[in-house]
Parts: C-alpha cells; sequence; structure tokens
C-alpha cells in the first residue's frame, strides 16, 4: 500500500467508476465485432471483394451522387466511398466499445488517437485497480449520421453521431452490479471524430475524439 502509484489509483477508483460510460458517450431515455472485421471498415482495403458489406471504405460508386458532406474529402481522395465509411464506422464503433468494456485495447490501438488511447487506458487501469468489470451490450444502432467534415492543416477530419441502444453495466469483484441495470436498454448518443493524414498512402482512418453528442 505504500505504492504512490497504486494508492493514486485506488483513490481514484470511486471517481472513475462514475465517470466510465462517459469516456465513451451519453445516456438518454430510455454485427461485426472482431479486429478483422475492424480493418476492413476502416482501412478501405481494395483486395476485399467477399461482398458489398465487407467492400473497401473508400472505393466510390458512380450509382447515385454523393451527399454534401463527402464533397469535401473526394477533393482530396476521388476513390472515397460515403455508404462503406458510415459502415466501417458501425464497426469501429462497436469494436472500440466493446474493447474498452473487456479492457482489452491491443486490437484496437493502431486505429485510435495516441491521446484517445491514453484516455481509455488510464480508465481501464483504474477500473482494474478498483477489481471492478464492465460489460456493454448492443442492442442495436439506431442513428449513424456525418455531422461535420472538414480539411484542418494537414488532415481531414469527419465527424459522426451514433445513437444506439446498449445494456452497460459496472461490476465490482464479487460480480455485483454497481452501476447500470442489466434490465435495462440505455440510449446512448456517441460524437466521434476520425481523421486520416492528406497525401497519406495508409487508406486506414482514426478516431480523434469522443464525446457524447447532443439529444
Amino acid at each position: 500500500m505504500n505504492d504512490p502509484v497504486l494508492l493514486f489509483f485506488i483513490a481514484m477508483a470511486a471517481f472513475l467508476s462514475y465517470k466510465l460510460f462517459s469516456v465513451l458517450g451519453t445516456k438518454g431515455g430510455h454485427e461485426p465485432n472482431d479486429a478483422e472485421r475492424l480493418r476492413t471498415g476502416l482501412s478501405g482495403n481494395s483486395e476485399n471483394t467477399a461482398s458489398e458489406e465487407e467492400a473497401p471504405l473508400d472505393s466510390n460508386k458512380t450509382d447515385k451522387p454523393l451527399p454534401d458532406w463527402a464533397e469535401v474529402i473526394v477533393k482530396d481522395y476521388p476513390e472515397f466511398n460515403d455508404s462503406q465509411f458510415l459502415d466501417g464506422a458501425k464497426s469501429a464503433y462497436e469494436m472500440i466499445v466493446q474493447s474498452f468494456a473487456r479492457g482489452d485495447l491491443e486490437k484496437i490501438r493502431e486505429y485510435v488517437d495516441p491521446a484517445v488511447m491514453k484516455t481509455f487506458e488510464v480508465a481501464v487501469e483504474g477500473r482494474k485497480s478498483a477489481g471492478q468489470t464492465m460489460d456493454v451490450t448492443f442492442v442495436g444502432i439506431d442513428k449513424v449520421e456525418v455531422v461535420d467534415t472538414r480539411r484542418v492543416s494537414e488532415h481531414i477530419e469527419i465527424t459522426v453521431d451514433f445513437r444506439s441502444d446498449q445494456i452497460r453495466l459496472v461490476r465490482d469483484g464479487d460480480g455485483n452490479v454497481i452501476e447500470g441495470d442489466p434490465n435495462r436498454i440505455d440510449l446512448v448518443r456517441d460524437r466521434w471524430t476520425f481523421t486520416r493524414p492528406l497525401g497519406s498512402r495508409d487508406p486506414n482512418w482514426m478516431l480523434a475524439a469522443t464525446g457524447g453528442a447532443d439529444a
């Protein structure tokens, strides 16, 4: 008990147990989930031709007009496909939320900005030090909507609102629920920003910011 790092995390445990959910979103009223699926969604790997659902995120289609938000992006990435980006963002959202809940961050590290990853790591470490575990069950995702796109300095940013139904629980070391309700489905609103450097040959989009979306 004389280790100052351990004492710090124990002191923060009560605060973190309250803030765990807010790292990844805000609650209102009321599937791809593996690393390979996440890579498919965020990388735009043009070698994947298995199905439309698994198609590359940036393989451009010509059978429908682009939405206004995508016009900013195709100026720098002519191959960009708006529908596949949204499918990839949905897969990434589920994967990252569930990996955070399990404390399994390594599989998502390459898709998350280091500053955001550090926030995840601090929360996960505090949870472990307090002997707590977190469970997230997705009931469904109601909305995935781009709310902003912009060219900032040397990169492109896409900000996406997610609205999903989740069952989210925090348990103590004995398995008792100390936050959430296993019989309640919460409406969760998140706003995430994805970024990609201009001129990069790496087609991956990286999670650069997380927060709660407006109701």
